[in-house]
């Protein structure tokens, strides 16, 4: 029984679509059973979990879900597999209160941690895509200082997350999937711990590549000033912002290349790194990769320069603007039926006089 709890922004989402694609498969050559009807039981499963800290995510239409997965996983003799992100954020009493529901199997957990050098970007431009406002110096800075903004640690501590899940278990049933820099050898990693052979789940999907240019999200940083949930229902921004205008229209864009951290900061993610590192070795968790993975680089030289200029985030504007006017849904220009048969009225009573 594997219990697959993120990080977010590690390639979740692209393993666990990936896995549902080869689910049959799976099943059916290595006895790997992802329970669940659909994806969105998993989903529902980690908020139902965290209902204070996920309130506004919980379903109870779909309060069945932990139910299901758990009574399906339960019927199954051989290996299963739970996997959401939002598992990350869970308390030691809610992770154990899950791993109690699942007593009786082997329990392994499975971590997959990617270095702070792009974690810390990526999470921050992941924020901004979700009403955040909040600049990335201020972000960056707020994460040296002991200011959880965001959050950040909340979710990418996998030292704490680690514990936690890990606690009662045997050090050699908790395992650390590092995400490498190349993006091929993850799918690879994370099937192999799951005891699977990855070229037999030869499904494929396409690796979304959902980064911002550095003036793209800036001008969502700014727009979202205007559009926080006081101003604009959620469904609607998610809608028109996230799938229309970044989805659609931004991520069609050939130049994406986003903030890095500045040689300071990356000094400091480095000895940051150094230390969670050196906490996971001495623990003696089951390694998937190499924990090289996970440093990061004083010396590397930022590949992005720093805040962009007004100019850049006027095109930026411009060119979004041009994009959605392209794809945007025409607005209907069917008259009402009020008016339709006004004027069928006027033109049969003209006719009847004559007019």
């Amino acid at each position: 029984m594997f219990v697959h709890v993120g990080l977010p922004k590690t390639g979740t989402t692209y393993l666990q679509n990936r896995l549902w694609r080869n689910r049959a498969t799976a099943l059916s050559e290595f006895g790997l059973f992802v329970p669940g009807n659909t994806i969105e039981d998993h989903f529902q499963l980690a908020v139902h979990l965290q209902p204070q800290r996920y309130l506004d995510w919980v379903d109870p239409a779909r309060a069945s879900a932990t139910d299901l997965i758990v009574s399906q996983v339960t019927k199954w003799p051989g290996t299963s597999l739970i996997s959401h992100e939002l598992l990350a954020t869970a308390t030691p009493a809610q992770a154990d209160e899950l791993l109690a529901m699942l007593a009786g199997r082997e329990i392994h957990v499975v971590v997959t941690v990617r270095d702070l050098a792009r974690q810390i970007p990526s999470v921050w431009q992941e924020n901004v895509k979700n009403q955040g406002t909040i600049g990335f110096d201020e972000f960056v800075s707020g994460l040296r200082t002991g200011r959880d903004v965001g959050p950040f640690w909340e979710f990418q501590d996998y030292v704490r997350v680690l514990d936690t899940w890990g606690a009662s278990l045997p050090r050699e049933r908790v395992h650390v999937v590092t995400v490498p820099r190349s993006g091929s050898v993850l799918w690879p990693r994370f099937v192999s711990a799951l005891g699977a052979d990855p070229d037999r789940l030869d499904v494929t999907m396409p690796a979304a590549n959902s980064g911002l240019s550095s003036a793209q999200v800036e001008l969502v940083r700014r727009m979202n000033a205007d559009l926080q949930p006081a101003d604009i229902d959620w469904w609607r921004y998610e809608r028109a912002v996230k799938e229309m205008m970044i989805g659609t229209v931004m991520f069609a864009s050939s130049s994406r290349t986003g903030r890095n951290l500045e040689p300071d900061d990356r000094r400091w993610a480095a000895e940051k790194s150094a230390e969670m590192i050196d906490a996971v070795r001495r623990r003696g968790y089951d390694v998937v990769g190499d924990l090289d993975d996970l440093v990061v680089s004083p010396d590397v030289a930022s590949d992005a320069s720093g805040a962009p200029s007004e100019d850049e985030v006027l095109a930026a504007a411009r060119d979004t603007l041009v994009g959605m006017i392209k794809q945007w849904p025409l607005p209907s220009t069917r008259r009402s039926f009020a008016a339709r048969v006004y004027t069928h009225i006027r033109a049969r009573t003209r006719k009847a006089f004559d007019l």
